[in-house]
């Protein structure tokens, strides 16, 4: 009898988790439907984004273009088809394009492709992640453009607005009124940034003059430089610390160069909206330092691997 009581209690809660568990499968997958075709799963709620890998792409009798998505979300493969158009803006690398000109070569690099209400027509077709060349767009594709960006949130304005304070307060500006113009210089030059970066945007080179002459009107040069360098998080002073640490032999002229391409790289960072976005900036403008160093004779990967290891003994 015992052995009866336990055995139908061990298949009641066999069975009971068993149904747990086909409950948590199925509501895991409601997000998704599956695609006859081939299998794979394809999100039930659409966005207005899809890429990364461009899986095959099919010539339509009205000339438009079936490109076919593949991705992975949370270990599962996943597939969308959007349809591209000769309305579809088309942009590789910074550079407008248009469909009936992409190659193979093109259709294999990494992709995102922003639809229309629909969830199929792509209005924007883009290659790599440099922004929208916003002179070359007509005001019709401008306009389009605008419907797609998401407002700003509150929480965005929020943080924006703690972050110009916190650069503002570490001025020390005395002058009320002044303090206030240079706030407002940094709050509309970073609300631009944000902006075009969420449109995809190349931000107006008069964004950045207006910014920079702004800054001048109420500021010292020093002072000018370290709002510079907070809005890119110190990179210039730091990566011009390491090179010193890791050529103490440096003379007047190589500082020079060093720091006018670290320069470069800081003003470059200052139209980018989010950290991640620096980093290949400087990491462009360093390499051009290193080819300098080593046509000055300097040995810079023995230096360099001398660095690494010191750091590595000093961490141990």
């Amino acid at each position: 009898m015992i052995k009866r009581i336990i055995a139908t209690t061990h298949y009641f809660l066999r069975s009971r988790l068993m149904a747990a568990l086909l409950v948590f499968a199925v509501s895991g997958l409601r997000a998704f439907s599956t695609d006859a075709a081939s299998g794979a799963l394809v999100p039930s709620k659409l966005s207005r984004t899809v890429g990364l890998e461009i899986m095959s792409e099919t010539v339509n009798p009205d000339k438009s273009m079936s490109l076919t998505f593949k991705w992975s979300e949370k270990g599962n493969s996943m597939q969308r088809t959007v349809v591209a158009n000769d309305a579809t803006i088309v942009v590789c690398n910074g550079k407008i394009r248009k469909l009936a000109d992409l190659t193979d070569a093109d259709f294999r690099a990494k992709a995102v492709a922003t639809v229309g209400a629909d969830g199929v027509t792509a209005v924007i077709l883009r290659f790599g992640k440099s922004p929208l060349p916003k002179a070359q767009l007509t005001p019709a594709q401008l306009a389009l453009l605008a419907t797609l960006v998401p407002p700003a949130t509150t929480a965005s304005d929020t943080a924006l607005n703690h972050r110009v304070d916190a650069i503002v307060g570490s001025l020390n500006i005395t002058d009320s009124a002044a303090q206030t113009r240079v706030r407002t210089v940094l709050l509309t030059d970073l609300r631009s940034v944000r902006d075009a970066h969420n449109a995809g945007l190349q931000l107006d080179e008069s964004i950045h003059q207006a910014f920079l002459a702004g800054l001048q009107a109420d500021l010292t040069p020093a002072q000018v430089e370290s709002v510079k360098d907070k809005l890119t998080i110190n990179k210039l002073p730091l990566t011009y610390k390491v090179y010193h640490q890791i050529l103490p032999n440096l003379k007047p002229e190589d500082d020079r160069v060093i720091l006018g391409q670290l320069q470069k790289a800081r003003e470059e960072c200052l139209y980018v909206k989010n950290v991640d976005e620096m980093t290949p900036i400087f990491k462009k403008h360093k390499t051009e330092i290193e080819h300098y160093l080593v046509s000055r004779g300097y040995d810079w990967d023995k230096a360099y691997k001398t660095f690494v290891e010191a750091q590595k003994t000093a961490a141990n």
